[in-house]
C-alpha cells in the first residue's frame, strides 16, 4: 500500500467504544432493517480500510507538541464523529444541518452509528457541532482517506476484509466532466451592485445595532429600499422604445447610490475598528464584520467600472476580467452548449469511475479549467501514483476527449483508446467492434453517476460557500458512495 495515504506507523490507535444504550427495537419495518443493515455495512467497512485511522492520524499530525492532552484527546474522539457524520449526512441527502441536527438526535439507530450515543443521552448533535464536523477536514485530507480506499477495493489481499469476493478492476477507466454550479445570483451587471449594496447595508446594520452610530440622511433600510426600486425599475425598462437609454440613466442613479451607501460603510467601518470593545461583540465577531465590509469595498470600484464598460459603454468584457458573483470569487462561466443552458456557472468538475461503478479519480478545479484532453493526463497520473494491482490500460470516454495528440500518448503508453471519435464515419467503423460499442454503451452510465453526485444534496446547485466547502461537499458524498460500494 502507498504509504503517501495509509496511516503512519508513528501513531497506533485503537478506536474504542465506550458504553452506549442499546437500539430499540423496530418491528415489521423493512425500509429501517434495510437502512440499519446499509449502516452496518458502512460500519465495517471503514473500520476495516483503516479510514478512521487515518483520520486519527490526520489529525494528530494537526496538533502541535504544546497542545495539551485534554484537547488531544477531545479531537482524536471527534475526528472519527466528524467523518461518520458527513457520510451521515451526504447518504442521507440533508444539505440542512438544522434539520439533519433533529434528525440524528431523534433517531437511536443514527446517533449509534455517528458514535454521538452514550447512557446518558445524546450529545455533539446540535447544527453548530455539525457544521464543525463538516469543515474538520480539508478536501486534501478527504483525497487521502478517498485514495486509501481505492487501493484497499483494487487489491486482491486487502478488498477480503470489505466483504468482496475479487478486486475493483480499476484497469477500464470511463471518465466525464461537468460543472459543479455554484449557488449565485444570474451574474447580471446591475444585480451585482445591488448584492455588493445590500451586504454593506447588512454589515451597517450590524454595526448600528451596537450603538455606534455616524450621521446618515437614510436609514440603512430605506437606502435597500430605493436600490431594489432601481432595480426593478432597470427590470421593467427592458421592454420600451428607449430602453438603452433609461437603462444607461438608471444605472448612473444606481452608481451614486452605490457610492454613497460605500462612504457609509466606510465610516461605519472605522468606528467598529476603533471602539469595538466597547460592544457586546467578541473580537471574532468584530473582525469576521470588517473583513465583510473590506471585501465588498475592494469590489465596489470593479463592479461599477465594468456596469459602466458593458451598459454605458456598451463594450465587451474579457472573460478573465469579468465578476460573476460578490461573493464567490472562484467560479467560472463555462460554456456547456446543453439544451435549455447554454452556459453554466461555477467550477469544472472531473470524474473517472470503473466499469463497476466504483470512483476511481476526481478533480474540481479552482482555477479556468484546461481543456478536456489535459485533464485526461493529469487523472492518468494521478492514478499512476496509486499502489493497485491493475493499472489503467484502457480509457473510454465521449467525444470532447477526441485529440489526435492524446491518442498518440496513450498509445505510447500502451493504453488502449476508447474515445468515442467526432469523425462520423470513423465513429461508425469503431462501432463494429464489440467490445467498443459494449463500452461506450457503458459510458452512459457514468452520466447518472455524475447526476447523482450533484442532486444528492438537494438540488442541482451547491448551497456550500466558498470553493474550500464546494470541494468538501464533493468529496463528502463520494467517499460515501466508496464506503457504500458492495461490489
Amino acid at each position: 500500500m502507498n504509504s503517501n495515504t495509509a496511516p503512519s506507523s508513528k501513531h497506533k490507535f485503537v478506536i474504542q467504544s465506550w458504553l452506549r444504550p442499546d437500539l430499540t427495537p423496530v418491528l415489521a419495518n423493512c425500509d429501517y432493517e434495510r437502512l440499519r443493515q446499509d449502516l452496518d455495512k458502512i460500519e465495517a467497512n471503514i473500520r476495516a480500510s483503516c479510514v478512521e485511522a487515518l483520520a486519527i492520524d490526520i489529525t494528530l499530525d494537526r496538533l502541535d507538541e504544546n497542545t495539551s492532552s485534554r484537547c488531544r484527546d477531545r479531537n482524536i474522539q471527534f475526528a472519527p464523529v466528524a467523518l461518520r457524520m458527513e457520510l451521515l449526512r451526504h447518504l442521507l441527502g440533508m444539505p440542512s444541518f438544522r434539520e439533519f441536527s433533529a434528525r440524528l438526535s431523534s433517531s437511536d439507530l443514527l446517533a449509534d452509528f455517528c458514535n454521538v450515543s452514550f447512557i446518558e443521552g445524546n450529545r455533539w448533535t446540535s447544527k453548530s457541532t455539525l457544521e464543525r464536523a463538516s469543515k474538520f477536514f480539508t478536501h486534501e485530507e478527504l483525497q487521502r482517506m478517498n485514495a486509501l480506499l481505492t487501493e484497499t477495493v483494487a487489491n486482491s489481499d486487502l478488498c477480503a476484509d470489505l466483504g468482496l469476493e475479487a478486486p475493483v478492476d480499476a484497469s477500464i477507466c470511463l471518465v466525464d466532466s461537468t460543472c459543479f454550479e455554484a449557488n449565485i445570483h444570474f451574474p447580471t451587471d446591475w444585480v451585482l451592485l445591488k448584492d455588493v449594496a445590500l451586504t454593506l447595508l447588512k454589515a451597517t446594520t450590524l454595526i448600528r445595532s451596537q450603538r455606534l452610530l455616524n450621521r446618515m440622511s437614510q436609514s440603512p433600510a430605506e437606502l435597500a429600499r430605493q436600490m431594489n426600486r432601481l432595480c426593478i425599475e432597470m427590470t421593467h425598462s427592458r421592454r420600451r422604445k428607449d430602453a438603452k437609454k433609461r437603462r444607461k440613466a438608471i444605472l448612473r442613479r444606481m452608481k451614486k447610490l452605490l457610492r454613497c451607501i460605500g462612504d457609509h460603510a466606510r465610516k461605519h467601518r472605522e468606528l467598529l475598528e476603533t471602539s469595538w470593545d466597547t460592544t457586546e461583540l467578541s473580537q471574532r465577531e468584530a473582525e469576521r464584520i470588517l473583513a465583510r465590509i473590506d471585501s465588498q469595498l475592494e469590489l465596489l470600484p470593479q463592479v461599477m467600472k465594468q456596469a459602466h464598460e458593458r451598459i454605458i459603454g456598451e463594450r465587451k468584457v474579457s472573460s478573465g476580467d469579468k465578476i460573476l458573483s460578490a461573493h464567490e470569487p472562484d467560479i467560472h462561466t463555462l460554456v456547456r452548449g446543453k439544451a435549455g443552458k447554454e452556459v453554466e456557472f461555477g467550477n469544472a468538475l472531473f470524474i473517472a469511475e470503473s466499469p463497476c461503478g466504483f470512483i476511481l479519480d476526481y478533480e474540481l478545479y479552482r482555477d479556468a479549467p484546461p481543456g478536456e484532453s489535459q485533464k485526461l493526463r493529469d487523472s492518468l497520473a494521478r492514478q499512476r501514483a496509486l499502489d493497485i494491482e491493475t493499472p489503467v490500460d484502457c480509457v473510454v470516454a465521449d467525444r470532447g476527449f477526441d485529440s489526435r495528440k492524446l491518442l498518440d500518448e496513450l498509445g505510447e503508453d500502451g493504453i488502449v483508446s476508447h474515445i468515442c471519435p467526432r469523425n462520423a464515419a470513423k465513429l461508425k467503423e469503431l462501432m463494429c467492434d464489440e467490445s467498443f460499442r459494449s463500452l461506450q454503451k457503458r459510458r452512459g452510465g457514468t452520466e447518472a453517476r455524475i447526476a447523482i453526485l450533484k442532486n444528492k444534496r438537494g438540488g442541482r446547485v451547491c448551497r456550500a460557500k466558498g470553493f474550500e466547502n464546494r470541494a468538501r461537499a464533493f468529496r463528502s458524498p463520494t467517499a460515501c458512495s466508496h464506503t457504500t460500494f458492495s461490489g
